[in-house]
């Protein structure tokens, strides 16, 4: 049986309210208010690319997101999640992929991120996608307090 590709678009402000769901099922993810979610499509501040991903077996259900800040030359992986029950098919390193590419295409020369010191899983993505460990910033999460392993990917 033919199981269909994962498919990854740009995000709109209509995905909103998935987009929450999904950030709140999943535990290592930022937990941002409403109105920081509504600052990633209509704030003037620093350009976002938000990326959604559903499978069509899952009859367009919202699998996973990955917002990232978009500048010159660094770009700065902020959030990305993928649902509990979504995971271990990919979705994520097919998430950072896209974030890659469309990198890659606006010319950036780094993108960085944070990630918490103990998310294993998280870290073997990114390493896995290219990342390296940059540095480590003590106590840098709260609730609960831990580090945070700054990682980058050069191109």
């Amino acid at each position: 049986m033919h199981r269909p590709e994962m498919q990854i678009r740009l995000a709109h402000v209509d995905d909103l309210p998935k987009l929450i769901a999904i950030s709140e099922a999943a535990g290592a993810a930022a937990h941002w208010s409403g109105q920081q979610w509504l600052d990633v499509f209509e704030s003037e501040g620093p350009a976002r690319l938000a990326l959604i991903a559903w499978d069509e077996d899952e009859d367009g259900v919202r699998a996973g997101f990955l917002v990232a800040q978009v500048g010159a030359a660094d770009w700065e992986l902020e959030n990305v999640a993928v649902g509990r029950e979504f995971r271990r098919r990919g979705i994520g390193r097919e998430l950072i992929a896209a974030l890659l590419a469309y990198a890659r295409a606006g010319n950036a020369e780094r993108i960085l991120l944070e990630v918490r010191a103990s998310n294993e899983g998280a870290i073997r993505l990114y390493k896995g996608s290219g990342f390296q460990i940059l540095a480590r910033r003590e106590g840098y999460y709260r609730d609960p307090d831990e580090d945070a392993l700054v990682m980058v990917h050069t191109f």
